[in-house]
C-alpha cells in the first residue's frame, strides 16, 4: 500500500530518547484497505513458526511482506533474502523491492506504510507487542496463547478496543473443516445434552530449567530476547543459532530443535498452553462460551509417567455443570478412533482433528446438517485470508483478542492450580479467583526493566 491511502487514524508521539521508542496512545485504528491493493505485512519474530508462516506469506496474493523483524542477524539475513526471491521470481527475475529488517519491533511499528503485523514470537512478548501494536494503528495477527498472564490480556483487549484495529488470534483450528462441524453438531443439539467434553494433548506442564550458560553467538541481541522476563543467560535451549551448514538430510537452516522455552515457567506455559490453547479454545467454541471460562479447575492425584515429581493433574468444570477432561473417553472410544477434542453426549460421542478427521459414533452425525444455533457458527476456510478480509472491510475476524483471550486464560489458570496443588474457583467476569489472595496473585506478573509500565 501507498503511504497517501486515506486511513482514520495515525501514528504520532513517537519519540527517540536514549536508544528507546516510545509510541503513544494517543492514536486512532487505520481505515479499511481497498480491495485491490496488497496489505503491507511486518513479520515480528522469525523463529520455525514464522518460518512457515512466511512461505505462505510471501506467495498470497492478498499481501506483501515489506518488513521484518528479529533479535538475531542471521534470522534477518535469511529471511530477506528468501522473501526478495519469492518476488523477484514471481515479477520474472525483476529485482523486487527490499525487504526492510529491525532488531526491534518498535522501529517497525513507527513505519506507516505498514498495515499488519503478525507477531510470532516467544509467549512471553505476545502481550507487549500487540499493545503497542494496536496503538501503533496496526492490524494485528498474534499467535496462541495470547498472553502469558491473565491481567495481560485485560490490556491486549483494551488495547485493542480503544484503537480499534482488526484483531486476529492464530487459532487457526477454528478455520479447519473438521473443527468447524465439531462445534455445529454440539451446537445444534444433535449431540444431545453433552455429559463430557475432552482434550487429548500430552501432559507437561511448566517447569523452572537450569540450563548451562553458553557463549552468544554473533548477532543476536539477547536482552532483546528476553525483554520484560525475567533475566537468564544465553543457551541455545531457548534460541538455537539457524544451522546454516548443509547435512544429509537437507539444507533447512530452521531443522533446529523447537526451542525449550516453551516448558520454561519463565517464559512459556508448557503443554497446557502450547496445545491447550487450541483445543480448549474449540471446546469453548462448541459450547457457546467464547470470551467466558470455566467456574472451576479441579485438581486431583495422579503421577505423571513422564515425570513421577509431577503429582497432580486437572480438570475443568463449566457453570452448565460441563466437564472438560485432557484425554478421550477410553472406556467409549478405541485408540484407533480418538481426536484431537471429543464431546460425550445423549446421543452419541464425537471427535475432531487436523486434517479434515472427524469421528462419530452414530455416523449420520457425520453428515448431519447444522440446525438452530449451529448455523450461527462463524465459517472461515482459511485463517490468514480471514484476517485479511477484516483488514479490507473492518469487519470482525473468528478469532479475535476477547476470544484469544479466554481460552488461553483457561490455560494459564488450569496451571496455577496444577503448581498449587489444589482446585480453585474463577470468576471469568472479573478474571480472578474467588476468595484465594495466595492463588490471584499469579495473575499477572511485573516486567523487566524498561518493559514495566506498558
Amino acid at each position: 500500500m501507498s503511504t497517501d491511502i486515506t486511513r482514520r487514524g495515525f501514528l504520532k508521539g513517537l519519540s527517540v530518547a536514549a536508544g528507546s521508542f516510545f509510541i503513544s496512545r494517543d492514536i486512532f485504528a487505520q481505515g479499511a484497505v481497498p480491495a485491490n491493493d496488497k496489505i503491507n505485512v511486518g513479520v515480528i519474530g522469525l523463529g520455525k513458526m514464522a518460518h512457515g508462516h512466511i512461505g505462505g506469506l510471501a506467495t498470497s496474493p492478498q499481501c506483501r511482506i515489506t518488513a521484518i523483524c528479529d533479535v538475531d542477524d542471521q534470522r534477518l539475513a535469511y529471511q530477506k533474502k528468501r522473501i526478495e526471491d519469492v518476488y523477484a521470481r514471481a515479477s520474472g527475475g525483476k529485482p523486487s523491492d527490499s525487504v526492510k529488517t529491525y532488531k526491534d519491533f518498535r522501529e517497525l511499528l513507527a513505519d506507516k506504510s505498514i498495515d499488519a503485523v503478525f507477531v510470532v514470537t516467544p509467549d512471553h512478548w505476545h502481550a507487549i507487542i500487540s499493545i503497542l501494536a494496536a496503538r501503533a494503528g496496526k492490524a494485528v495477527y498474534c499467535e496462541k496463547p495470547l498472553t502469558f498472564t491473565v491481567a495481560e490480556g485485560d490490556a491486549v483487549i483494551k488495547a485493542v478496543r480503544e484503537n480499534g484495529v482488526v484483531f486476529q488470534t492464530g487459532s487457526q483450528q477454528r478455520s479447519e473443516s473438521s473443527f468447524r462441524w465439531y462445534a455445529q453438531v454440539i451446537r445444534s443439539g444433535l449431540l444431545g445434552e453433552i455429559k463430557e467434553m475432552y482434550c487429548d494433548f500430552g501432559r507437561k506442564y511448566p517447569l523452572m530449567l537450569n540450563f548451562e550458560e553458553e557463549p552468544l553467538p554473533k548477532g543476536m541481541d539477547w536482552d532483546m530476547w528476553l525483554g520484560p522476563a525475567p533475566y537468564r543467560p544465553y543457551t541455545k535451549h531457548f534460541l538455537y543459532p539457524l544451522m546454516m551448514t548443509p547435512d544429509e538430510k537437507g539444507s533447512d537452516p530452521y531443522r533446529y530443535p523447537w526451542g525449550e522455552w516453551r516448558w520454561h515457567a519463565e517464559y512459556g506455559s508448557g503443554l497446557q498452553a502450547d496445545w491447550g490453547a487450541h483445543h480448549i479454545d474449540i471446546t469453548q467454541w462448541a459450547l457457546g462460551l467464547d470470551g467466558k471460562g470455566p467456574k472451576y479447575v479441579e485438581v486431583f492425584e495422579s503421577i505423571n509417567p513422564a515425570d513421577k515429581n509431577d503429582k497432580f493433574d486437572i480438570r475443568y468444570i463449566y457453570e452448565n455443570g460441563i466437564r472438560l477432561n485432557y484425554g478421550y473417553p477410553k472406556q467409549l472410544v478405541a485408540p484407533s478412533d480418538k481426536q484431537m477434542v471429543m464431546a460425550v453426549g445423549k446421543n452419541g460421542v464425537i471427535g475432531a482433528s487436523r486434517g479434515g478427521k472427524r469421528y462419530a459414533s452414530d455416523p449420520r452425525l457425520l453428515s448431519a446438517k447444522p440446525v438452530g444455533d449451529g448455523l450461527n457458527v462463524y465459517v472461515s476456510t482459511n485463517h490468514k485470508d480471514d484476517f485479511f478480509n477484516a483488514v479490507r472491510s473492518g469487519a470482525g475476524t473468528i478469532c479475535p483478542a476477547e476470544v484469544g483471550v479466554s481460552s488461553c486464560n483457561a490455560c494459564l489458570i488450569g496451571n496455577i492450580a496444577h503448581m498449587l496443588g489444589r482446585t480453585l474457583e474463577y470468576d471469568w467476569r472479573t478474571r480472578s479467583f474467588k476468595g484465594d489472595a495466595e492463588a490471584n496473585r499469579y495473575l499477572s506478573r511485573p516486567n523487566r526493566g524498561q518493559w514495566a509500565n506498558i
